[in-house]
């Protein structure tokens, strides 16, 4: 990371908005907001996580404000060394279709939004649309697959498009044979096409 870096700061149960670096010590990051910081209690010492896309994968680090945002400026504490999460090394493919999305909380199951699958592969997707979602979040996706499948995720990464949009990396949790083996047809038959 350094100055002119692009990142995603997330706020737990509030939302994220997209910052640059200005300067970074050891301790703490000075960034410039892009966006409007969620209209929620954002204190000096709340927390929050900071995301790093890159190539390969994310990095992100745990953080807390350091005082109250002034001028479109912030600066956060970093609160440990940053954690690298790999991108799916499993084959992907373009998906391109259409999906309900809802949390998931043990036995319940929230409203229904539309977004889209942007690509899928054996551990997981990217879905995008209007739907804001935080890391962490359990999610159920349900898609026309060949087959109707509704599958469970964990949101891996979620930042914000722009213009309402969000995205989201989901990776898909273990124990569903059926939907997973549903999944991996369809990847078949996407790979089989493009061969």
């Amino acid at each position: 990371m350094e100055p002119g870096t692009r990142v995603s700061l997330e706020f737990p149960e509030a939302g994220t908005c997209v910052a640059v670096v200005v300067s970074l010590s050891d301790a703490s990051v000075v960034l410039d907001l892009l966006d409007p910081l969620p209209e929620a209690d954002v204190h000096a010492g709340a927390p929050l996580e900071m995301f790093m896309p890159r190539n390969d994968g994310i990095f992100y680090w745990a953080c807390a404000m350091s005082g109250e945002p002034r001028n479109e400026r912030a600066e956060v504490e970093l609160l440990g060394p940053p954690v690298f999460v790999q991108r799916r090394v499993a084959h992907r493919v373009e998906a391109g279709v259409q999906a309900e999305v809802r949390r998931a909380h043990a036995s319940r199951r929230g409203k229904a939004h539309q977004m889209r699958v942007v690509d899928l592969s054996r551990g997981g997707m990217k879905i995008e649309g209007g739907f804001q979602v935080s890391t962490g979040d359990t999610l159920e996706v349900s898609f026309e697959a060949g087959d109707t499948v509704a599958i469970a995720c964990r949101v891996v990464m979620a930042y914000p498009l722009g213009e309402g949009k969000w995205a989201a990396h989901l990776c898909f949790l273990e124990g569903q044979r059926e939907a997973l083996e549903v999944v991996d047809t369809f990847i078949a038959r996407r790979i089989k096409k493009l061969s």
